[in-house]
């Protein structure tokens, strides 16, 4: 069985915005004084539901990570 490096692991995972800033974004936009309704509530629910896949997703990568040896690189990163 083949070992994937961090990076293989990390480009192996798609490109999203977590739904949570979306919502986020989108409750902000809204003044205060609407309520949510039943079809936001549900949709609220559901982006916790990904959010929290997310982040065992991300603790899941951090348990590999640990366990990378560290090893030195042919190149100085520059810049960002």
């Amino acid at each position: 069985m083949k070992h994937e490096s961090p990076f293989e692991i990390l480009a192996a995972e798609p490109e999203t915005i977590n739904p949570a800033i979306l919502l986020a974004d989108t409750l902000m936009r809204r003044k205060a004084a609407h309520v949510l309704t039943v079809e936001e509530i549900i949709d609220a629910e559901k982006v916790l539901e990904a959010g929290t896949d997310e982040i065992r997703t991300v603790e899941r990568h951090k348990a590999v990570f640990v366990k990378t040896a560290p090893a030195s690189g042919s190149r100085i990163p520059v810049g960002f």
